[in-house]
């Protein structure tokens, strides 16, 4: 993936979801973003229309 394409993705995870913290991103598989915090903790969100949610938060 393109270094700013990638960087653009995680921007708009960051202000989508108004993080206090950093993320990288790690997978990409169609609207399925795995990404891992500072905290070392992995994390995967769906993109819907133009937001980002967390797996539980599409039930």
């Amino acid at each position: 993936m393109d270094p700013t394409e990638e960087k653009k993705i995680i921007e708009e995870i960051l202000q989508n979801r108004r993080l206090p913290y950093s993320i990288e991103l790690l997978d990409i598989e169609g609207d399925k973003y795995t990404v891992r915090n500072n905290f070392g903790s992995t994390v995967v969100y769906f993109k819907k229309d133009d937001n980002y949610f967390l797996e539980s938060e599409l039930d």
